[in-house]
């Protein structure tokens, strides 16, 4: 029974402490699989400049966000349509990010809700503060990430390009 419990705590302080860091974040994409930061950015959240690009704020970083483990096409999905899904039982919408919306078309050749076209600055008040061009607030669900103007630019051309 002593061996018993011996080995319970054992398990216990094991299971509890910290886990090494992965160097690679995500490289199992292998060498040459993007063809430019800015799509290097958006699918794995790390630049060529830098490595990983840093989460600073929006939703609950322990959960809804996997410890910030996750990038842009988690919720804009991986042409950048966005569109619902649920994550952690929380129903969320993400906004078509591609090149015509924003280029401030809505729905069908529409205006934006919030009007303007994505410049680099209105780009970097949303990612970076989360607001969209007219000042008002993006939705509670948008994290908030901290990158050079460089991989700003680097993603913005990216996003731009998707049809």
């Amino acid at each position: 029974m002593k061996y018993f419990w011996f080995s319970i705590v054992i398990l216990l302080l094991t299971a509890c402490t910290a886990q090494p860091t992965p160097t690679g974040y995500g490289t199992a994409w292998g060498q040459g699989a993007f063809s430019s930061n800015g799509e290097r950015i958006y699918f794995t959240a790390t630049s060529e400049r830098g490595g990983r690009i840093t989460y600073t704020g929006g939703p609950d970083a322990g959960g809804m966000m996997m410890g910030g483990s996750l990038s842009c096409a988690s919720c804009h999905g991986p042409t950048g349509q966005g569109g619902q899904h649920v994550m952690h039982m929380q129903v969320m919408d993400a906004p078509d990010i591609r090149g015509a919306a924003l280029a401030g078309e809505g729905h069908e050749g529409e205006e934006s809700e919030h009007g303007g076209q994505y410049d680099l600055e209105t780009f970097r008040l949303a990612v970076v503060e989360g607001r969209h061009p007219d000042g008002e607030l993006l939705d509670a669900d948008m994290p908030r990430w901290t990158m050079s103007d460089e991989d700003l630019g680097d993603l913005l051309d990216y996003l731009e390009s998707l049809p």
